[in-house]
């Protein structure tokens, strides 16, 4: 007779891009070995593409589950270990703050890096989980992380988030006109470098070609970059069903990201290694973390170096196919979606040895009668005092958020986020004006 396989439940805000993919990989991986069962819900949505491979794949997923409390409470007490998948989102902050769970384990991935509020960590984060997972080691150098005592840092792991590189192992390169830089991913300034446009146009080369695929304000980026005279140089594709079509034509992966970006372990970068396109990126945390400048990719310190990189590998083949190998090997090496299961089920196995035990956030805010505000102001930590004063008229330090493009998205935790899914709280409406006027 078999054994009862342990029942891992995964909480995730939405399920989409880049964490899908992981996920959606993992699990479907994953599900080959007999110890584990998976379940996946998502608080607000999962996309039609997440679906449909649930379906093909024999998944167990379903969404809108912040709208079914009951039924959620009720995967929590039946299953093994929760593994919740944690970003500044703001259903799964409202559940978490609001809600008192039955006696469960808790694990907790996060899918940022904390460097850059409102993606922060918070210390009732570490009260609330049993384990949390990091997906990079620079989350240690974090401010808030740095705060933490010994007790609390040992319970912080590090398990890489991949979604494997298998999927793009049959991309061939095709021959083209011109030399094509691409980019694949938000296509926002909130990640994006405000000045990606100008950095890309100063690129002295006649035959550059900017391919941008990828949603968010790709209209009015691509409509600033016609305003500017620049129309011809770059092709905004919004979201494409076969991205590998055009990794096919990359003969660049030009990834200029905003210094204030949230990401972590980057999928589509390592995607776009996997497939041999030499990365040229800026000296970010993350970038760094995973591109070796002048072994597998150019890392450029500024600006100008950027555009300075990007002609140098459409000049010197031979650098250009000496990186790409590198990339290429590395990728397949350390983008392991095998090994992130054994590290996963190690984590498992280790949180399966603790008690189960009832959960109650332990933050200033906490309970059923919190308001969707005080839950905004528990996501952001210390920083929720800026806020708070501007109640009053006198704290200039909000200016800093106000000319952020970060802070004005419409999602990224930001207080526009939180006002989309609780548009009649009087005090998150306040927030969100203090965000037009500067102080």
């Amino acid at each position: 007779m078999n054994e009862r396989k342990v029942s891992i439940l995964h909480i995730a805000p939405h399920l989409g891009g880049g964490i899908g993919k992981v996920l959606l990989n993992y699990v479907v991986r994953a599900k080959e070995r007999e110890m584990f069962s998976h379940k996946i819900v998502c608080l607000d949505y999962a996309n039609d593409d997440a679906k449909r491979i649930a379906k093909k794949e024999g998944l167990s997923l379903n969404d809108c589950f912040s709208k079914k409390h009951g039924e959620l409470l009720k995967l929590i007490e039946e299953s093994d270990i929760v593994l919740i998948h944690w970003w500044n989102h703001p259903l799964l902050y409202d559940f978490l703050v609001r809600t008192e769970l039955p006696p469960c384990r808790i694990l907790m991935w996060s899918h940022i890096s904390g460097y850059h509020p409102p993606y922060i960590f918070t210390k009732p984060l570490f009260d609330y989980a049993d384990l949390f997972v990091f997906t990079t080691q620079i989350s240690f150098d974090t401010v808030e992380i740095k705060k933490l005592n010994k007790r609390k840092k040992e319970m912080i792991r590090t398990i890489w988030s991949t979604g494997g590189v298998e999927s793009v192992a049959d991309v061939e390169k095709r021959t083209h006109k011109g030399f094509n830089v691409g980019y694949i991913g938000t296509v926002d300034y909130c990640k994006l470098h405000p000045d990606f446009l100008d950095m890309s146009a100063s690129v002295d080369l006649e035959d550059v070609k900017f391919i941008v695929v990828g949603c968010g304000n790709e209209k009015e980026i691509q409509d600033e970059a016609i305003s500017k005279g620049w129309g011809d140089k770059f092709q905004f594709l919004g979201f494409v069903d076969n991205i590998k079509e055009y990794l096919a034509i990359f003969d660049v992966f030009g990834y200029p990201l905003a210094p204030y970006h949230y990401g972590t372990c980057d999928q589509v970068l390592a995607e776009a290694m996997a497939c041999g396109i030499v990365p040229v990126m800026l000296e970010n945390k993350m970038e760094v973390s995973m591109v070796e400048d002048g072994v597998t990719g150019l890392v450029a310190v500024d600006k100008k170096s950027y555009a300075e990189a990007i002609k140098k590998l459409h000049d010197d083949v031979q650098l250009r196919e000496k990186l790409s190998e590198a990339a290429k090997k590395k990728a397949k090496e350390r983008f392991s979606l095998d090994e992130m299961i054994v590290e996963w089920e190690a984590a498992f196995n280790e949180c399966l040895a603790m008690e189960k035990r009832k959960r109650k956030w332990s933050g200033k805010y906490s309970g059923e009668h919190v308001m969707p505000s005080e839950v905004f102001l528990e996501s952001i930590g210390e920083y929720g005092d800026i806020f708070q004063k501007n109640l009053k008229g006198r704290d200039a330090r909000i200016n800093k958020f106000i000319e952020s493009p970060l802070w004005q998205a419409k999602t990224k935790g930001t207080v526009h986020h939180y006002c989309s899914f609780f548009p009649d709280d009087k005090t998150l409406l306040k927030f969100k004006k203090m965000m037009g006027e500067k102080q």
